[in-house]
């Protein structure tokens, strides 16, 4: 196991502790290496730290949250075109969600994969932009609450931008 990958993997451990504290600097952490140019994942590692992240969203303390949908962005340019697809399934899905909490931060995680989508890959791009936009037309034609589908057309609006 390379150094990097014992490194991820122990950061891993600690996100996944019943302690606060340990989840937010762990997850701090890996906000710090995810932002180094020169840090490379494995496909082992990658799934790993998707699933993390996208578990940390649901955390019960907010700050963990807030970091964990921080790191989205600078994962989405280190991850493999497979893993943003699952990152964009899952926040669709939880924008769809009884808990308002867990809306509003698919919400904003959302706006930073799309913020900081690479649209030099335009393969990527396309996958994802499809995704999104039939995931949340999906959300403003069925879903009742108001607030769920502004929020949705918000998202399209940043979509729309950033490929423009």
């Amino acid at each position: 196991m390379s150094n990097v990958s014992y490194h991820i993997a122990n950061l891993l451990e600690k996100m996944a502790s019943s302690d606060k504290d340990f989840r937010f600097m762990a997850t701090n952490d890996l906000m710090g290496e995810l932002q180094k140019d020169s840090i490379k994942l494995d496909d082992d590692s990658e799934r790993k730290v998707v699933k993390m992240l996208l578990c940390l969203l649901e955390d019960k303390n907010g700050e963990v949250q807030n970091l964990a949908v921080r790191c989205l962005g600078p994962l989405v340019t280190k991850v493999k075109d497979v893993q943003v697809e699952t990152i964009v399934e899952h926040l669709c899905t939880n924008m769809s969600s009884d808990k308002e909490q867990l809306r509003d931060i698919s919400s904003i995680g959302l706006k930073t994969v799309i913020s900081e989508l690479p649209l030099t890959a335009s393969g990527m791009a396309a996958s994802v932009c499809k995704r999104i936009t039939g995931r949340l037309n999906t959300a403003i034609a069925k879903q009742e609450d108001v607030s769920v589908q502004l929020e949705a057309l918000d998202i399209l609006a940043d979509l729309l931008y950033q490929i423009w």
